[in-house]
């Protein structure tokens, strides 16, 4: 006998964290690959170390000149409770590369329920933001022609050589690319660490603020519905983390100051589409401004949360009628329409299906309508109409406050 004693093995996987399909994220980072590890081929992260285990470290990141642990570490920060999904490509590519990539197409068509991507790595200027906006949207475009749903695509806004005023920025809300959206915010006390950084935007804070909120919340919110267990207690879900040393400053990726910039300019940047970070004067911590998109405002679907919202609906729906197809509909004799029991069963079937939204806070209501009047054949689909009630975001407040002798 010897003093051993009890032998204590880890495991992992048992939580079963991310066993939803509202947020499956991947990063797509332009990289060095580690040794064992093939670009266009997407690895699932249960945690950083599942990242460092493949070769991805502080160090490599220091080697190589480049911020993946970076980003990835940031991510799992803000998201402690989350997987993601990495997929690397070559840090020579360009987006016009990466969409017309069917090797990486198949890889993201891999990951199961995948519906949030994020940009890394690679040369997305600030500058060229309008065309690789609009390749990005046809990426989407082509994935949802296939029943692919995807949210968003997040991209990193690299910055140009000279600081760009912001009166120069493009203006994204002039596309009509609704699920793009650029992130052209950094940390100083990142980028300040070498020259190679000193452009970079922190694409790996826009994925964790995704992955640590309901589908329905807006990514600048200064506080979180559902806080991951850490942080429980606090008033707010900031960025920023003193005992790292981040996010105690913010600056654009073309290392413009926050401080430095007024707020007619603090307005013209997420007027344009653009997502940075700032924080509120004499309140602590940093934050995003939101997650405005690619799109015109006046749009429906000109936030990231309410493509969120549309997108699991539809898959919902989708689900919900599929069972239904070249099933028989019976007809009422007397009228010829589609028999009201069937109807009112169609519309009850999707309208229960989607209460799983309401019961998550994503929507208010829903009402789901179909016609009876319709003759329906192979060349004409049944047509059913669907309304979803969503709430709405506060962005700021007016508040006339006043001094009385009484009340």
């Amino acid at each position: 006998m010897s003093f051993k004693g009890a032998t204590i093995n880890r495991s992992n996987g048992n939580l079963g964290r991310n066993s939803g399909t509202d947020r499956v994220v991947c990063i797509i980072a332009g990289a060095t690959k580690p040794a064992d590890t093939v670009y266009n081929k997407a690895y699932e992260l249960l945690d950083i170390t599942t990242a460092e285990d493949l070769g991805i470290t502080a160090s490599t990141d220091d080697t190589n000149k480049e911020l993946l642990h970076y980003n990835l570490s940031e991510m799992f920060r803000l998201a402690p409770e989350m997987n993601f999904h990495l997929i690397m490509v070559e840090v020579t590519k360009t987006v016009a590369d990466l969409v017309a990539d069917d090797s990486l197409k198949a890889a993201i068509r891999g990951i199961d329920n995948v519906n949030v991507l994020g940009l890394s790595g690679i040369s997305t200027l600030v500058a060229n933001a309008e065309v690789d906006a609009v390749a990005l949207q046809s990426l989407v475009t082509s994935f949802e022609q296939e029943y692919l749903y995807i949210d968003g695509i997040f991209v990193e806004g690299v910055g140009g050589a000279v600081a760009l005023a912001v009166a120069d920025y493009p203006d994204l809300r002039a596309l009509s690319a609704r699920n793009i959206h650029y992130m052209a915010g950094q940390d100083p006390a990142v980028s300040g660490l070498k020259a190679e950084y000193a452009k970079r935007a922190a694409i790996g804070i826009v994925l964790g603020s995704v992955g640590v909120r309901k589908i329905h919340e807006d990514l600048g919110s200064v506080d979180i519905e559902e806080k991951p267990r850490n942080r429980r207690g606090e008033e707010n879900y900031s960025l920023s983390d003193p005992n790292l040393g981040y996010w105690l400053t913010s600056a654009l990726s073309d290392g413009t100051g926050f401080e430095t910039l007024t707020e007619p300019e603090q307005k013209s940047l997420t007027a344009k589409g653009w997502m940075y970070v700032g924080g509120f004067t004499n309140y602590s911590g940093y934050y995003l401004n939101g997650c405005p998109g690619a799109v015109s405002k006046d749009s429906d679907y000109a936030y990231f949360n309410y493509n969120c919202i549309w997108n699991k609906a539809a898959r919902i729906i989708r689900n919900t009628l599929i069972p239904r197809i070249r099933s028989k509909v019976p007809t009422d004799i007397a009228t010829g329409y589609l028999k009201s029991t069937w109807v009112s069963g169609v519309e009850s079937s999707v309208k229960e299906a989607l209460q799983v939204m309401v019961s998550a806070g994503n929507i208010e209501e829903s009402d789901v309508y179909v016609n009876p009047a319709q003759a329906i054949s192979e060349d004409s689909p049944l047509k059913v109409k669907s309304k979803l009630v969503v709430g709405r975001i506060v962005h700021e407040f007016d508040v006339d406050l006043g001094l009385t002798n009484n009340l």
